[in-house]
């Protein structure tokens, strides 16, 4: 029988470095393979082949016009760009590349892509990483399925980037990236005619002409450009697929009555902000937290603007019931406190405990008098109101008693 060797020890580390190097010879080789092929004299790019077939696929129709674009805010305006489906028809056309893209890395807050763009005609290769967060604004980690779908959104901004950004030249892909804008926003019709149309969906949607205006910085509807519409168009169509709210892009109409009633609650911009972002979409329902937060007992406040509230104010009738109000209030002071046992607040002169007032001691003797008949009552005109002591008491004499009552301890009965 023919001898079975048994295999060295080393025959695994053999293998693994055997095979590392064998994939290398192969990427090299497949490499060299379609570098090759791409230049064939009958397999080499035609420039004007590529704008005819990206200006084609670009409008072919307005749904994939709009595809084309993307809206991100930022600083509180829109910005649109050239989206993932652009970068999709302009690799195809651009002929003799390969495009890919993978996660190069996975950190406690961040998950970092990677697209890599490889032109074997010109010999080229892009590479473009992209780094993208996956904690929340409170700084904790999003759960596995967010942060897979983060990563594939980091997957596609980073293959976007590695073909428009170093892959395909940006003057190649302008012209048809500009007909584009055109075919999403009509081009069969006059400009005054898309600035109309489109200013008649946003209405249909609830949306003012002001919060339209705001939302891609423009003056007036006069001034909106072929940007501004296609910019308004792409905001629209995510509304329509449920990727943003209409309250997230143009805001909501009740915006300057919560503002009104954040400073009336004296909300700093911090407060102000968190309590937006807590409330986001729902703006009706924080206007009714605000309403109760400014109401004592909780029921609904009628809220009005700044302005409205000033001008009322320099009203007469205003006038009347902020006088009866302080009217109210001297005569809720001036009111005798007939029993405390508190003790006085600091830097007030204390009196001994059983000793009323000299005020109080007045008015006790004087219903006694009153009541009995007995005595002849003399007024004595004070600071606050005249107080009446009987004819035989000395008043003078009385003020002397208080004085030294006061020097030895003071009173337990308070004025407060």
């Amino acid at each position: 029988m023919p001898e079975i060797l048994a295999p060295d020890s080393d025959y695994s580390q053999d293998q693994s470095e055997i095979s590392a190097s064998a994939l290398s010879i192969l990427n090299q080789s497949e490499h060299a393979s379609m570098v090759a092929s791409a230049n064939l004299p009958n397999n080499r790019r035609k420039l004007k082949d590529f704008d005819d077939k990206l200006m084609a696929y670009a409008n072919h129709s307005q749904p994939v016009a709009l595809s084309m674009f993307y809206s991100l805010p930022r600083a509180g305006k829109q910005i649109i760009g050239a989206s993932i489906r652009f970068a999709e028809i302009v690799a195809p056309c651009w002929k003799n590349c390969a495009v890919a893209s993978r996660v190069v890395g996975d950190a406690t807050d961040t998950v970092t892509a990677q697209g890599i763009f490889i032109d074997y005609e010109a010999n080229l290769r892009n590479s473009i990483e992209v780094p993208r967060r996956i904690t929340d604004k409170n700084g904790n980690r999003f759960n596995a399925d967010m942060i897979v779908t983060t990563s594939n959104a980091a997957m596609s901004i980073a293959r976007r980037n590695a073909v428009l950004k170093g892959g395909v030249p940006q003057a190649l892909w302008s012209p048809a990236y500009e007909a584009a804008q055109l075919t999403a926003v009509g081009k069969a019709v006059s400009h005054a005619q898309r600035v109309a149309d489109c200013m008649e969906y946003l209405t249909k949607l609830g949306v003012t002409e002001l919060q339209a205006l705001n939302a891609v910085e423009c003056p007036s509807i006069k001034d909106l450009e072929i940007e501004h519409l296609v910019t308004l168009k792409v905001l629209c169509t995510e509304i329509k697929r449920g990727e943003k709210t209409i309250e997230q892009v143009f805001g909501s109409p009740l915006d300057k009555e919560v503002d009104a009633l954040l400073t009336q609650l004296g909300k700093n911009a911090s407060q102000s902000r968190m309590l937006r972002d807590s409330y986001a979409g729902r703006t009706s329902q924080l206007l009714d937290y605000l309403k109760g937060q400014l109401s004592p007992q909780g029921t609904r406040v009628s809220t009005q603007s700044v302005d409205e509230a000033v001008a009322q104010k320099s009203t007469p009738a205003f006038n009347e019931r902020e006088a009866a109000k302080e009217k109210e209030a001297t005569a809720e002071q001036d009111k005798p406190t007939t029993t405390s046992t508190q003790e006085a607040p600091v830097g007030e002169v204390k009196r001994g405990r059983g000793r009323p007032s000299k005020e109080e001691m007045a008015r006790r003797k004087a219903a006694e008098d009153a009541a009995t008949g007995q005595q002849t009552l003399t007024p004595v005109t004070t600071e606050t109101e005249p107080v009446y002591f009987p004819a035989n008491e000395d008043p003078a004499q009385q003020d002397e008693e208080d004085s030294e009552q006061e020097d030895a301890g003071g009173s337990a009965f308070d004025l407060v």
